[in-house]
């Protein structure tokens, strides 16, 4: 029982990873292609092509850290006589597909608006949605951390939200720059 719940929780950590850096990273870079160009399709474009490219970027670099992270769970029981739990080849791969699928799922939500709205519309809907989506994951992981869920949701919004107005504030300084 222990060590399904420890594998269960472990896929979670891939599916919060890919979910809160796609929506802190792809948020901000939609919003910020929004403030720049007021074009609809460019900003559909660049989130579809830097959406994959996170989550490429994001599955890739979980998958690495995982395995070195294995790799010295491995050292610590062989050498040490360290009891911990060591992570398999399997859930790393599976993990690193979770972090993947959760990134493109993101990207994919935050860019919906821009299919049936205006430019402002959409770019103000995304923006809600990107918050409340970090509001929840946050709640969620400070629910199973025993946190307070409210002020983990609360710091997750607020990081989305200062991501977001990041690149608002660089979308206008080049604008300014051009």
């Amino acid at each position: 029982m222990t060590e399904n719940l420890s594998a269960e929780s472990y896929r979670l950590e891939g599916v919060a990873f890919g979910l809160a850096d796609g929506l802190i990273m792809c948020l901000g870079l939609i919003i910020g292609v929004a403030e720049a160009t007021s074009s609809t399709q460019l900003v559909i474009i660049t989130g579809i092509i830097g959406g994959f490219a996170n989550a490429f970027g994001n599955s890739i670099g979980f998958f690495m850290s995982q395995s070195a992270e294995r790799a010295l769970q491995i050292h610590e029981t062989t050498n040490h006589g360290a009891k911990t739990r060591i992570h398999s080849k399997r859930e790393i791969f599976t993990n690193s597909i979770f972090t993947f699928s959760s990134t493109i799922v993101a990207v994919l939500i935050l860019l919906s608006p821009f299919t049936f709205l205006s430019m402002n519309h959409a770019a103000i809907l995304t923006g809600i949605i990107g918050t409340t989506m970090a509001f929840i994951l946050g709640s969620y992981v400070g629910k199973i951390s025993h946190e307070n869920p409210y002020k983990t949701g609360i710091k997750y919004a607020l990081l989305a939200i200062l991501g977001a107005i990041i690149s608002h504030l660089i979308a206008d300084g080049i604008q300014l720059l051009t």
